[in-house]
């Protein structure tokens, strides 16, 4: 079964972040959206990330005046319904 987890929130820190991945699967797809995409923006989370199919919510970013930092694919909202018709299942954290 495929899952997509979409973050919503910023973690404080990448172990924070490490720990909270402990719980999702190799190879699962993460969205971020809202103030999550901050992460997306700082190098220092790459290695967290690294083990799954990373998306990142375009408009989120952009409203923000942040830019991609990390390995991710940008979506807008249509590619979000994409993604979450191309998963089993999705997981809101």
């Amino acid at each position: 079964m495929t899952v997509l987890h979409t973050l919503s929130d910023l973690a404080p820190s990448p172990a924070a972040l490490a720990e909270t991945l402990t719980y999702l699967a190799p190879g699962t797809s993460i969205l971020l959206m809202q103030d999550a995409v901050a992460m997306a923006a700082q190098a220092r989370f790459a290695e967290a990330f690294s083990d799954y199919a990373l998306y990142v919510l375009a408009d989120d970013l952009t409203a923000r005046g942040l830019s991609l930092a990390l390995s991710a694919t940008t979506v807008d909202y249509p590619g979000f319904v994409a993604l979450t018709l191309q998963h089993d299942n999705v997981q809101a954290w």
